[in-house]
């Protein structure tokens, strides 16, 4: 059942797919760090938060913030006990000892930031510690819909690289459903060499919101994922897919306008399957082998 011809091709497009992915999602991590989306959605939540665009300001260039970016990428993440810090500090809530804080919360503007802090007060039966801890749940809670926007960002850019990839190296899905059937040697070697493209999982899930806080953690990050890209695609480097523009005929008379709307939805395919992730694609391999292995009698007959 699980050596037929279908399966094969699909673990054929499953092994284009890992390594496509692992390319796509290195370097769109890659272009993460270098234009600081992280940074500036973090930035986006905290305005969304203050609501108010002068607090704002002077909430970001406060030190407990801004001491954590550095000269060229915004902060990634920001803990909740600096954010609170700063944002008491900011609004100077505890710098008149002849008002009280909720004296002080009152002539904040009219706005959703006043309305939360007040709320918060008065939760916490007017007991500062508890006051100062609801600040920061306030914050980290939020911070789980920054990572929403985030994930959404990403994938839209995951996405439009994948597909432009995709077009550059002519890594057309429907072409190769088409001609792996018809090379019987492409798909023994192929069986061969697939259990090889199954290393450590969970390297190349999405990165959650803000985890990473350090340049040298991200640089790091990069790394790993680059050295198992390269040995992957070193694996498969012996396979020869049909991928790429090499000895194409499109500019043959044979070649239609119809060719190329296959074509272009063969790279859309592909790109759709790269934003699925190089995590989907290893465990999914390694899945299909198990079961092929599995069911295979111990005498090796079929």
């Amino acid at each position: 059942m699980f050596d037929h011809i279908i399966v094969e091709v699909a673990l054929g497009l499953a092994a284009v797919y890992l390594v496509f992915s692992l390319l796509c999602s290195t370097l769109v991590e890659f272009l993460a760090g270098v234009f600081s989306l992280r940074g500036k959605q973090l930035e986006r939540g905290i305005r969304y938060l203050v609501e108010d665009e002068l607090l704002s300001d002077n909430l970001l260039r406060h030190s407990m913030l801004s001491k954590l970016s550095d000269k060229y990428r915004k902060a990634s993440y920001i803990p909740a006990e600096n954010f609170r810090i700063a944002l008491i500090d900011s609004l100077q809530l505890y710098s008149s000892k002849e008002k009280t804080l909720i004296e002080c919360l009152e002539k904040l503007p009219e706005g959703g930031l006043r309305q939360s802090l007040m709320a918060m007060w008065l939760d916490s039966n007017e007991d500062e510690l508890i006051f100062k801890e609801k600040v920061e749940n306030w914050f980290s809670g939020n911070m789980v819909r920054v990572s929403g926007w985030y994930k959404r960002q990403i994938q839209k850019v995951l996405l439009l690289v994948a597909f432009i990839l995709a077009a550059m190296m002519n890594i057309d899905s429907i072409r190769i459903a088409r001609d792996i059937p018809h090379d019987a040697e492409l798909r023994s070697e192929m069986v061969k060499q697939l259990p090889k493209l199954i290393p450590q999982q969970g390297l190349f899930n999405q990165p959650a919101i803000l985890k990473t806080s350090s340049i040298s953690e991200e640089s790091e990050l990069l790394k790993q994922r680059y050295q198992v890209l390269q040995k992957t695609t070193n694996e498969l480097e012996t396979l020869e897919l049909p991928l790429g523009w090499h000895d194409f005929g499109f500019i043959s008379a044979s070649f239609q306008w119809y060719d190329w709307l296959l074509m272009i939805l063969g790279w859309f395919i592909s790109a759709f399957a790269a934003s699925m992730g190089a995590d989907f694609w290893f465990s999914s391999i390694g899945k299909v082998i198990n079961l092929r292995s599995g069911g295979k009698p111990a005498n090796g007959k079929k």
